[in-house]
């Protein structure tokens, strides 16, 4: 007799979060296959593509949820709260030590090839003829640069609704701002990466 084919977890984030505080280890490995990558893409674009320090700081996320696990409570949702580890761990990094490096950096060890440069992923994997191909990677370098030049209020609201899929309002909440202000640095960003890759129209 075969056996039967493994049922999706439905359980919502905030659940997944509270059984893994009552000791339920299945609940974490659940958690960091829904949001590894999206919270490490964050911090990789938010470092401008500082690979290794974002793999420490994603590592110091993890352990920062796993030490909190006991004692959390779905005040607001998961993401929000863990977004929030992830900005106290950046806030942290850029206390101790200002760096510049370019968002087009290779080894992003989550990427599907190691050495495979942001570019290369935002152009996506293309089949069509090498003039499209060179576009498309040309395209990518494009709105890394835009990404790139925003000012850091505008950038750190722009990623947070791009990778983590947060709302207006839980923007505002994660980064201390009024809901106007967080609107207004989204608009902004959006504004300017639009302005910035006019000519690829």
């Amino acid at each position: 007799m075969r056996d039967a084919p493994p049922t999706a977890d439905v359980r919502s984030d905030e659940q997944l979060m509270l059984d893994y505080g009552a000791g339920d280890a299945a609940a974490f490995s659940r958690l960091f296959e829904r949001h590894g990558r999206p919270v490490y893409r964050f911090l990789l674009r938010s470092l401008g593509g500082d690979a290794a320090r974002a793999d420490d700081l994603l590592q110091e996320v993890w352990l920062a949820l796993i030490r909190n696990a006991a004692n959390y409570a779905p005040r607001a949702r998961f993401t929000t709260w863990l977004y929030g580890i992830a900005r106290t761990r950046l806030i942290d990094h850029w206390r101790a030590q200002r760096n510049d490096v370019s968002l087009d950096a290779a080894n992003d060890p989550h990427a599907d090839d190691p050495g495979e440069a942001l570019v290369d992923r935002i152009a996506g994997a293309r089949n069509d003829e090498p003039e499209v191909q060179a576009m498309s990677r040309a395209q990518a370098r494009a709105f890394v640069a835009a990404v790139e030049r925003l000012p850091a209020a505008q950038r750190e609201a722009l990623l947070l609704h791009l990778e983590g899929e947060l709302t207006l309002d839980e923007i505002a909440q994660l980064t201390g701002v009024g809901m106007e202000t967080a609107k207004s640095r989204l608009r902004y960003a959006l504004v300017k990466l639009r302005e910035s890759l006019e000519g690829w129209r």
